[in-house]
């Protein structure tokens, strides 16, 4: 047996045991290379071996899994709609995924019909209302930001996409490094540790929880990231000008603050929700959410969405204009 895969099985069992996985590298390693490739190893080993119980779950009666092909199959739809910065929203049943399937071949030609179906369910006031109050509100690198996403929304639904865009595109970053341990007064993380956040989500944690979806989500998330929202201007252009630097700097005159990308910059948010749920290890505080806890939120975004449609300031200077 090789060093890193008895080092990795030594991780694996100390997760399971309960111990943090601070703790574990203080213990097992001495250099940051040493703990990436025990790491990586440990997550690769954890996710075959998810794969093989995976098979045994869809085969028992009276147990609901999805399938190893169906996981597999919505790892190359994501890889193909990543092309296009998009991605299957975190809450895709099955109907879902033939309606993106449908789709999916005849992209680009298809994208304003695939854009629209990810957005009823990504900007649907309910789901909305749940993420803040299950997720931003109780997860640790979001909760600090949760009036900047609720001013984002709002202008979201009176369709003003630019306020929109603008609010909402530092905050990947602010959750980001957050994530990573950086504090105010301490140097910020690199560009290149920032872009390689998903990619090295080992690091961070080897046994995440759900690890087959973890890894449907972290791959794509990479390639949103990388090839996208945080692809250096020097390398060429990011679909549909969905990149922070083309915003922070206003590099071309081409429009980069569209309902698409404003889409497209909350689903990539539901996505980091879902990867640190995953990461945590811990059960999704969705679940213990009423109708009576998101009624209020979603009433008063109902509303919102609805006097946009009437004479509004947003709808006379920025859509008419």
């Amino acid at each position: 047996m090789s060093k890193s895969k008895e080092k990795a099985d030594e991780i694996i069992k100390a997760i399971g045991d309960g111990e943090s996985v601070e703790e574990i590298k203080n213990r097992f390693v001495s250099t940051p290379t040493e703990w990436f490739n025990y790491s990586a190893k440990a997550y690769s080993i954890s996710l075959k071996k998810a794969v093989k119980e995976r098979n045994i779950d869809v085969k028992k009666q009276h147990v609901s899994a999805t399938g190893n092909e169906i996981i597999d199959e919505m790892l190359s739809i994501n890889d193909h709609l990543a092309n296009y910065a998009l991605s299957i929203p975190i809450t895709a049943t099955l109907s879902t995924l033939e309606n993106v399937k449908s789709l999916l071949n005849g992209l680009p030609s298809t994208e304003s019909d695939m854009l629209q179906l990810i957005g009823r369910i990504t900007m649907n006031p309910m789901f909305r209302a749940r993420q803040k109050k299950g997720r931003l509100e109780v997860f640790p690198h979001f909760n600090n930001f949760v009036s900047i996403v609720d001013a984002a929304l709002l202008s979201y639904y009176r369709k003003n996409y630019i306020g929109c865009y603008l609010t909402l595109i530092p905050l990947i970053e602010g959750i980001i490094i957050r994530w990573m341990g950086y504090e105010f007064g301490k140097p910020k993380p690199k560009f290149e540790e920032i872009r390689k956040f998903f990619k090295n989500s080992h690091k961070r944690q080897p046994c995440p929880g759900n690890i087959l979806f973890h890894n449907i989500f972290v791959k794509v998330a990479d390639k949103i990231l990388n090839n996208h929202l945080y692809k250096p201007s020097t390398t060429g252009r990011a679909y549909s000008n969905f990149n922070r630097h083309v915003a922070s700097h206003l590099l071309n005159d081409d429009l980069f603050a569209t309902e698409e990308n404003c889409i497209r910059l909350f689903m990539l948010l539901d996505l980091m929700t879902e990867i640190f749920l995953y990461e945590s290890k811990i059960n999704d505080p969705r679940f213990n959410l009423k109708d009576a806890d998101l009624m209020p939120e979603v009433n008063i975004l109902i509303e919102v969405m609805y006097h946009s449609d009437q004479n509004s300031a947003e709808q006379k200077i920025l859509i008419n204009e």
